[in-house]
């Protein structure tokens, strides 16, 4: 009865959360965003016996009905170019790995337009956990300051609205440095570039409440394959993970 009692408030909390948004996007939550909280109640009117199994299979079932569902709608005339996500509720309904499948999955394409390169990370079990965000040289900083250039907050802006997509995940912002002069000043001016991208999301109508951490790391994690020296490791890096509890 709890976990009816779940699905209705996931459905209050669709309804709402869609009141801004345009009359497609209403229909691509409701579509959605309700087959989630529907999932989460159905396990209420199972006996305990059958209900492991039942609600494996229904998982699975809804799961295919959201990536079709998906499909149709990135297919459709007015969605072309724009990331098409996920309503409150999906990630109970349908479980981290999947929820982070979906957004890559969807995200991929519209991101590679951008020079943007976007990585799975996967937990110890292989499932999914985290979303890598990087730039590709999109974000880029000269050799001593933390000021974005324009294709960066291009970008940004992308990037902010696939999370605006996917309301169920947090962000972690990382700033780097290049290997020059002193690393205290290095891990300062790195900090100060991985808070103005998150400034920029802020601007870009991503909540205060959706950044995890943000941070400087200096020159201590090179871009792989390139010395620590080369100008390219001035970057920011976005971690996408799914929000707890």
């Amino acid at each position: 009865m709890k976990k009816f009692i779940s699905g209705l408030a996931l459905i209050s909390l669709i309804f709402s959360y869609s009141c801004s948004m345009s009359s497609n996007a209403k229909r691509m939550i409701a579509s959605v965003g309700i087959g989630c909280a529907a999932g989460l109640a159905a396990g209420a009117i199972y006996d305990e016996s059958q209900r492991k199994r039942d609600t494996k299979d229904k998982s699975n079932n809804f799961q295919r009905q959201i990536t079709s569902t998906l499909q149709m709608e990135k297919k459709k005339p007015q969605n072309k170019g724009k990331i098409v996500g996920l309503g409150v509720g999906c990630l109970a309904g349908v479980g981290a790995g999947f929820y982070l499948n979906t957004m890559y999955d969807n995200m991929s394409e519209e991101m590679g337009k951008e020079g943007i390169a976007l990585e799975k990370v996967a937990g110890a079990d292989g499932e999914t956990q985290a979303l890598l965000v990087k730039m590709d040289g999109g974000i880029s900083f000269e050799d001593g300051k933390a000021d974005l250039k324009g294709k960066g907050k291009e970008n940004v802006d992308k990037i902010a609205e696939a999370l605006a997509a996917y309301p169920e995940t947090k962000v972690n912002v990382s700033g780097h440095a290049n290997r020059t002069g002193k690393e205290d000043l290095n891990v300062t001016l790195s900090k100060a570039r991985a808070e103005e991208a998150k400034s920029a999301l802020s601007e870009a109508g991503i909540e205060d409440n959706r950044f995890q951490d943000v941070k400087g790391l200096g020159s201590s994690k090179p871009t792989p394959g390139l010395k620590p020296e080369d100008g390219a490791n001035r970057r920011v890096e976005i971690e996408i993970v799914p929000k707890k509890g």
